[in-house]
């Protein structure tokens, strides 16, 4: 959808949440590895010793071929669970996907159980959304939950992932919007952000 311009989120929202549900099995699938494989390519990925997910739905890009790439080199992947009262994401260890239930309200999220993990201490966070700009506006379902975890947790790398039809021109942000520092579709990746993904590298190397 790129060259689509929004000033408003509600229609911005509504456009882009229908064109990618609209997106066919073999659509997402498709497209979903190819972010997949551009994602697991960044270095920035490689050094990641844990790495914040999502369980998709049926519509969003895929995660589970980021998280065995993850588990095969024996690092964490974390997963987000709404915690009652905060908008702040908890997060927990999963070993297996499949191991994801879901909430009432039909998300997937880690077992109650699951050992949880600090937000200090994921590396990179792969953030889903219902549409993005190249530079790096992200807007969300519009609970806020992604945006005041991701201001909890500043020193994390900021991955957006997204299928071509979710990105557009213009997107409005408020003040407590947070942007991501790499944005990730099948057709390749953009970096808004480099001087982060310089800042977030260099402090790997140095640690």
């Amino acid at each position: 959808m790129a060259g689509n311009v929004f000033f408003d989120k509600p229609l911005a929202r509504a456009a882009v949440e229908a064109a990618r549900r609209a997106a066919t099995a073999e659509q997402v699938a498709e497209w979903g590895g190819e972010v997949q494989r551009h994602l697991a390519a960044l270095p920035v990925f490689g050094s990641a010793r844990c790495v914040g997910l999502y369980g998709a739905e049926p519509f969003e890009v895929p995660t589970t071929g980021l998280h065995a790439l993850v588990r095969a080199r024996g690092d964490r992947c974390a997963y987000p669970r709404v915690s009652a009262g905060s908008r702040v994401l908890n997060f927990s260890g999963v070993d297996d996907p499949a191991a994801l239930e879901l909430s009432p309200r039909g998300l997937p999220r880690p077992p109650l159980g699951a050992p949880a993990i600090a937000l200090p201490t994921i590396d990179l966070f792969v953030v889903p959304g219902v549409a993005f700009t190249r530079d790096g506006r992200r807007l969300g379902r519009g609970g806020g939950y992604y945006d005041a975890t991701l201001a909890a947790a500043p020193r994390a790398l900021r991955v957006g992932v997204a299928f071509e039809l979710q990105v557009v021109s213009e997107l409005p942000m408020d003040a407590l919007d947070e942007r991501v520092d790499v944005l990730v579709t099948e057709q390749g990746v953009w970096i808004p952000r480099p001087d982060r993904v310089d800042l977030v590298s260099a402090a790997r190397s140095s640690s």
